[in-house]
C-alpha cells in the first residue's frame, strides 16, 4: 500500500475528527451519568391555586420555547391574579406541539383551579435564538420583558407554574396530553432523557467516521492512495 496524504488537508482532518470523537464522548458521558442517577426528581411543594386571567388585556398569551419530555413545544403564559386578587403574574396555561407557535388570545381565557408553584425566575439567556418581543415569542423567559410587551410595569414577575403541564397538537388543538411539569421549580429539571445523549453520541461518533470515509475516498481518487496485491 502507497499513501502520500495532503498535509492541509490532513491537518484539518484530523483536527475536526478529534473534535467530533470528543462531541461523541461527551454525549456519551451524559449517557452513562443520568443511567447511574437515575430518574432526576426535585422535591416540590405544590399548592392548590385558582387563577384567574387579566381578561381585559386584549393581547396575546406569550410563548417560550421549551422542551418537555424530550419533545420541543411551546409553552403560553397569560397574565393573571391569584384568587383574583393582588399583583400581575404570569401564568402558564398550555403549551403547544410543533415548530411554530399557536397563538392564544388572553380575553377568551377562563378562570381554572390547579395545583401549582408560585416563584420569581430570573431572565435567562439563550445563546442559540434571540427573543422576539415585538411577536411575543420568547426563547429564554424575561418575565420584565414579557410584562413590557404586555403593556404592563416591566418587573421580574412571579410565575404560576403547575405540577402537569397540557401539551395540544398544533394541527388540532383538540387533541392533547398531560404530563409532568418540568418547570415547575425554580431550578428546572434537565429535559432531555438518557436515551438522547446516547443518540446524540452515536451521530457525532457516525460523522467521525464518515470523515474518515471520504478522507480516505478523495486520497484514492487522486491516486494517493493505493492498495497492492
Amino acid at each position: 500500500m502507497s499513501f502520500r496524504p495532503l498535509p492541509v488537508l490532513s491537518l484539518f482532518t484530523l483536527a475536526s475528527l478529534i473534535i467530533l470523537i470528543l462531541l461523541g464522548n461527551w454525549q456519551y458521558g451524559r449517557y452513562q451519568e443520568k443511567m447511574a442517577r437515575g430518574p432526576e426528581e426535585i422535591e416540590t411543594v405544590f399548592t392548590q391555586i385558582r387563577i384567574v386571567p387579566v381578561t381585559d388585556n386584549p393581547g396575546m398569551a406569550q410563548q417560550v420555547y421549551g422542551i418537555v419530555g424530550g419533545e420541543a413545544v411551546w409553552r403560553r403564559y397569560v397574565p393573571a391574579r391569584i384568587d383574583g386578587k393582588g399583583e400581575i403574574v404570569l401564568a402558564l396555561w398550555d403549551a403547544t406541539s410543533g415548530v411554530s407557535p399557536v397563538p392564544l388570545r388572553i380575553a377568551g381565557t377562563e378562570p381554572m383551579e390547579r395545583r401549582a408553584n408560585v416563584f420569581e425566575r430570573p431572565a435567562s439567556d439563550n445563546m442559540s435564538n434571540k427573543n422576539r418581543p415585538d411577536d411575543g415569542v420568547w426563547y429564554s423567559f424575561d418575565s420584565a420583558a414579557m410584562l413590557k410587551r404586555l403593556g404592563y410595569e416591566p418587573r421580574i414577575a412571579r410565575v404560576v407554574e403547575p405540577d402537569a403541564i397540557t401539551i395540544r397538537l398544533a394541527d388540532d388543538l383538540s387533541r392533547a396530553r398531560r404530563t409532568q411539569n418540568p418547570y415547575a421549580t425554580p431550578e428546572v429539571r434537565d429535559p432531555l432523557p438518557p436515551e438522547r445523549h446516547f443518540g446524540y453520541a452515536l451521530t457525532w461518533w457516525g460523522l467521525a467516521a464518515a470523515l474518515v470515509g471520504v478522507y480516505l475516498a478523495y486520497h484514492h481518487s487522486k491516486g494517493r492512495l493505493r492498495f497492492k496485491g
